[in-house]
């Protein structure tokens, strides 16, 4: 198959959304031709690198667009779709001719593509269900005076591109119901592809990789907890709880990586990194893995990457949907107080015979569960049957 996938992000984006779309596109190359239409964030734009077979669009005016809603609260690029209509990128056309199907990360983007009458199936590669998810953003973010317009735009966009899709592939079971319940999609046409981690690439530290990783992080002797994320308000809201353990647990360092914790620097027993390439190198130093997360959408990858890694991880409830992980078996959960975090991590951090157990276990459910190569064998063979299943319907009269 050539398949197309239009972004609103480039390769260079760090965040779970941008390492579901570059994992599963780098399994579907293995056996097709894939090629990868994005755009720019105004940061990015000078320092575009395009991965193999990636199309940047080169328009400062598009970029700009774009990060109009990105420096809002809402932190996302709900107005790529804008920015495509007012620009009109001939190579974006080029490429729908070519491929055989076109994947659409998010629904921001494919009424302008759809309009434009791809050769081959359309399909919605969703990451949330986003009217829920930027409901639940608007909470950690404490907006006010924006969340209403906002979030009708956003299930204007959504509602718009379930209809015009010929499938939808969604992360969990419980995002395929909240289409078909929100929007009244025919269950038929969504196919469930889980997040997932790197498995042979995010695989336990020995004693040799974790030095070399505490090394490179000019870390010390004492224990170290590990936190990451972009900085969105759901990661931010938990960078919150990071700080207030940070306050009473000073025999731990607390390694925050990402964009959540801003420029690289230290504060005490914090040590902000900012972006890496690699998230591996992090999770070779962490001898515990932290996700205190209580808003958001989707299923969280950073949790399923610090399992992969063996990492014994601490989480709130809030962070387990759409998984089967169970408290004390496969990781610890703590309740939304400091002194419930406090008391999870020392146990964790006082007992290694428990450390093992829950990151072998950890592990253990991760590699059988979600793999990005299972995930995109599902993808695969769903884009078959919806090429091998004709051109696309009729779409005309499908509201925006």
């Amino acid at each position: 198959m050539r398949i197309l996938d239009v972004s609103p992000r480039t390769s260079l984006h760090r965040g779970g959304s941008g390492t579901r779309t570059g994992n599963l596109l780098r399994h579907l190359g293995e056996r097709h031709d894939v090629r990868r239409f994005s755009q720019p964030r105004l940061r990015d734009f000078l320092a575009r690198r395009p991965a193999p077979g990636e199309w940047i669009h080169g328009s400062w005016r598009a970029a700009g667009i774009v990060e109009t809603a990105e420096r809002t609260w809402v932190t996302a690029p709900v107005l790529a779709g804008v920015a495509l209509r007012r620009t009109r990128p001939e190579k974006l056309r080029e490429l729908l001719d070519w491929a055989d199907v076109t994947l659409v990360e998010f629904p921001w983007q494919v009424a302008h593509v759809a309009r434009l009458e791809p050769t081959g199936p359309l399909v919605l590669a969703s990451h949330n269900v986003e009217a829920q998810k930027f409901a639940s953003y608007a909470v950690a973010a404490r907006a006010h005076m924006t969340r209403a317009p906002w979030l009708r735009y956003i299930a204007k966009m959504e509602r718009g591109a379930v209809k015009r899709a010929d499938l939808i592939i969604a992360v969990k079971e419980g995002d395929r119901n909240d289409f078909v319940e929100r929007y009244g999609v025919d269950p038929g046409k969504i196919v469930v592809a889980p997040n997932a981690a790197d498995i042979e690439g995010l695989t336990p530290a020995d004693l040799e990789r974790r030095a070399a990783a505490r090394r490179a992080f000019g870390l010390g002797p004492a224990p170290v907890a590990f936190y990451a994320g972009t900085d969105v308000p759901p990661n931010l809201r938990g960078l919150d709880w990071i700080r207030a353990l940070a306050k009473v647990a000073e025999e731990v360092t607390f390694l925050v990586v990402g964009t959540v914790g801003g420029r690289p620097r230290r504060e005490g027993n914090l040590v902000f990194t900012g972006p890496i390439d690699e998230i591996r190198l992090a999770l070779d130093a962490a001898d515990i893995s932290l996700c205190p997360v209580e808003f958001g959408g989707g299923t969280k990858i950073k949790l399923l990457e610090s399992l992969s890694a063996g990492v014994p991880t601490l989480a709130f409830e809030d962070s387990l949907l759409g998984l089967g992980l169970r408290d004390g078996e496969h990781l610890l959960l703590a309740r939304k107080t400091r002194e419930s975090l406090l008391e999870a991590l020392r146990r964790l951090v006082n007992d290694r015979a428990l450390r093992n157990r829950l990151g072998a276990a950890g592990r253990r459910y991760v590699a059988e569960h979600h793999d990005w190569r299972t995930s995109a064998a599902i993808v695969e063979a769903a884009l078959q049957r919806v090429v091998l299943g004709g051109r696309p319907r009729d779409r005309v009269g499908v509201a925006v």
